[in-house]
């Protein structure tokens, strides 16, 4: 019975000593990109860039995931301007937002910006 018992629990878990993973830094900034019907929209370019003119600060790009999500790190405390842009919408941005440096356990500032269309929508019969 107790080795019925001992090989179904090693089965269940092949590595019962397994180290947990390790401890991420957890973003310090998330930015979203909706559509006008508030629907995420996924490929955005989302740029994040510091306002002041240190030459260590530079600009960071990179696009929205599936769920319209981008995540950043920011590793000096500033002021930031946030752009968000995607063919066939207006660009939309937010001009001044301080960041603080992520600590160990901050949580994350979180951004949503909605795109509007860029001209009259065609309606196809």
């Amino acid at each position: 019975m107790w080795i019925l018992f001992f090989l179904l629990l090693m089965q269940a878990n092949p590595n019962p000593c397994q180290a947990p993973p390790a401890q991420t830094q957890s973003p310090s900034l998330i930015v979203q990109v909706v559509d006008a019907d508030w629907l995420p929209i996924p490929g955005a370019e989302v740029t994040l860039k510091p306002l002041s003119g240190d030459a260590q600060l530079k600009s960071n790009r990179t696009e929205t995931d599936k769920d319209g999500y981008v995540k950043f790190f920011v590793t000096v405390a500033a002021d930031y301007a946030i752009e968000a842009r995607l063919y066939g919408f207006k660009r939309e941005s937010l001009k001044h937002v301080h960041l603080f440096k992520a600590a160990g356990s901050s949580r994350p500032a979180y951004v949503q910006l909605r795109l509007r269309l860029s001209g009259p929508g065609t309606t196809v019969y």
